[in-house]
């Protein structure tokens, strides 16, 4: 396939990796949306440590400072598309470090959202389907949610269970310091900023199959390390249960 080359999209404000759990990172971003209209919100990075081995997920693009701090870490060997409608900084990583890119099956990266673009721009290394084989965290487990384009999300064992959401699970309780002004109105009022939240514009646009958000509010984990919103430590399944049952009537 004749890929259809890109610049790397610029690093934007972001703030310090911050340890949540050992060898567990967050890092916290902005993403702006296109258009004149200055709406700007945060996303979220997380940085798996394996021995020296990075393992980047939900990707930000991080500025001179930030990546200096991310090499004291260890290298990126691996960047994770867990969320169909993010991955725009996966291939500035794979290119810095010669890191492998691996997606969830079915996820492309387009110009637009969705798959339907025409304009795929970058090749990942590989897929990941549902279960544990082939993840290149140790012990991780996959799940798949069948939205378009497909979302997952990454439980990674130890402190009861650390999930990695993506769209799916948010927990923004209230604006940060990355809203602009303008975000703070609109998506209050679209309904983003509550804590342990499914993700409206997701629910909306990528149309998640019900029973499978039913099936994931049965799972149990303790933790959660949302693409969007603070870290939600403790008791985190029951929190977003709710949430979850009420999106699958």
């Amino acid at each position: 396939m004749a890929l259809t080359p890109r610049p790397f999209p610029p690093a934007a404000p972001h703030g310090p990796l911050v340890e949540v759990f050992p060898d567990l990172f967050l890092v916290t971003g902005t993403m702006k949306l296109p258009g004149v209209m200055p709406v700007r919100f945060s996303r979220n990075m997380t940085v798996v440590r394996e021995g020296e081995r990075l393992v980047l997920v939900n990707t930000v693009r991080l500025d001179e400072a930030g990546l200096a701090a991310l090499d004291k870490l260890g290298k990126v060997t691996d960047v994770v598309r867990i969320a169909g409608n993010h991955g725009m900084d996966d291939p500035f990583y794979a290119d810095r470090y010669g890191a492998k890119v691996w997606v969830v099956k079915g996820q492309r990266y387009t110009a637009g959202f969705g798959t339907a673009s025409p304009d795929v721009y970058f090749e990942p290394t590989g897929e990941m389907v549902a279960g544990s084989a082939g993840l290149p965290i140790a012990g991780a487990k996959l799940f798949v949610i069948d939205s378009n384009p497909p979302e997952g999300l990454l439980l990674l064992p130890g402190h009861g269970g650390v999930l990695i959401s993506g769209d799916c699970l948010q927990h923004w309780a209230k604006p940060d310091e990355f809203f602009s002004p303008l975000a703070k109105i609109m998506m209050r009022l679209m309904g983003f900023v509550k804590p342990h939240n499914i993700g409206p514009g997701w629910v909306k646009n990528c149309k998640p199959p019900k029973p499978q958000l039913g099936a994931l509010a049965a799972e149990t984990y303790a933790n959660v390390l949302p693409a969007h919103g603070t870290a939600v430590v403790g008791n985190a399944s029951s929190l977003y249960k709710p949430a979850l049952e009420r999106a699958s009537r």
